[in-house]
């Protein structure tokens, strides 16, 4: 069977001032187009279908509208929602979509158990891990009844629930599917950050302090994983575990190529995973200059048509930046006046009232035209 693996579409998501309702529209007709030319069977979709929890309504309808096209074309679809998604919105009917060939879960409600499907070359079993948050899990989530740990007093459950991360619920999660698998070929789909992958600056972090990554060693043993979180496509130690990436750019950082995974999954278990590349969406693209060279329309011809960062090199003050680029890059959507040709943030400096009236002085001058002031200043 052939399944393809893609991921954090963040529909109702924008580009700074920009909307993406356009393009996104343009990418869900290639991945029908896709379903239809590849002779796909199923599509897994491994969370943050939306981009925030009360998705707006053109984005819900565009989301229904494709899930009847990729039915109506033949492929089966399986879905977990993200972190950006609202699961109790986005999948409180799955167990009556189920019988429509859609799978879609979200949350702890049925979190584990195995959704075994007949495509043409035989069975498959599905592992559908939604985002898990650690502090939403159920009281007995992850806990034996034997164990000396299930106790129900006050500080025995405040107890587990501070001890909860990524890793110990998906964990579980995990566990209780492996009891339920037959021993031949499986998918899990699962929204997680897992150790190794590589981030980008669009990407909303699930916990402070590394608390919210999960090994790759968790999922062992099944034929392919689909993640889902991390908006650059790659692999995590193996084809067979590996990230799609969003289908388009949603940061200056995601300046690679976007695709979708393409896997033929055999009978035994065995899979070939390859990448098809996307050729919708606009590109991103950072231009660093004195404002007269960013101004030059034959110095970047290939940024015209992309969303532009544009760093302002100038030593001088520079007047009305933003409309000036914008009469050669329509979609600059980014200025930042950075004399030292730095892209990253001014560092923090003493608050003013702290500061001497000359030393005050200095720092705003500087600052503005990205040198120290030269000669008498005559007021020290």
């Amino acid at each position: 069977m052939r399944l393809l693996h893609t991921s954090d579409w963040h529909l109702g998501r924008s580009f700074g001032p920009v909307s993406l309702r356009g393009t996104q529209e343009q990418f869900c007709d290639q991945l029908v187009q896709m379903v239809c030319a590849e002779g796909i069977e199923l599509v897994a979709i491994a969370g943050d279908i939306y981009d925030r929890a009360i998705a707006p309504t053109e984005s819900i309808e565009l989301f229904r509208e494709t899930v009847r096209r990729i039915r109506a074309a033949g492929a089966v679809i399986a879905a977990i929602t993200g972190n950006h998604d609202g699961h109790d919105r986005v999948s409180p009917y799955d167990d009556l979509l189920d019988a429509s060939g859609v799978y879609l879960r979200g949350g702890y409600e049925g979190v584990g158990r195995v959704v075994r499907h007949q495509f043409s070359d035989g069975p498959l079993d599905v592992v559908l891990l939604p985002f898990l948050e650690p502090q939403a899990a159920p009281d007995g989530f992850g806990v034996d009844d034997r164990s000396p740990e299930a106790s129900g007093d006050t500080e025995a459950v405040l107890e587990r629930r501070r001890r909860r991360t990524h890793q110990s619920v998906l964990t579980h999660a995990v566990g209780q599917a492996r009891l339920a698998m037959t021993g031949g070929r499986s998918l899990a789909l699962a929204h997680a950050f897992v150790v190794g992958g590589v981030v980008s600056d669009s990407e909303r972090q699930l916990e402070v302090g590394g608390t919210g990554a999960v090994t790759a060693d968790l999922f062992d043993g099944f034929s392919y994983t689909a993640l889902g979180h991390l908006h650059r496509p790659q692999e995590i130690g193996r084809p067979t575990l590996r990230y799609s990436g969003t289908p388009l750019p949603y940061s200056f950082s995601e300046d690679h190529q976007k695709s979708l995974v393409l896997v033929d999954l055999a009978p035994d278990g065995t899979c070939v995973t390859q990448s098809v590349p996307l050729t919708v969406g606009r590109g991103v693209i950072t231009l660093t200059g004195p404002i007269d060279e960013l101004l030059d329309p034959t110095r970047h011809p290939d940024a015209h048509g992309r969303f532009v960062r544009a760093i302002v090199t100038d030593c001088e003050t520079v007047l009305d930046a933003k409309s000036r680029l914008e009469r050669i890059y329509p979609y600059v959507v980014e200025i930042r006046l950075a004399p030292d040709g730095s892209p990253g943030p001014v560092p923090p400096r003493p608050a003013a009232e702290a500061m001497s009236p000359f030393d005050a002085t200095t720092a705003f001058w500087t600052e503005i035209e990205g040198s120290v002031p030269e000669g008498d200043a005559g007021f020290e």
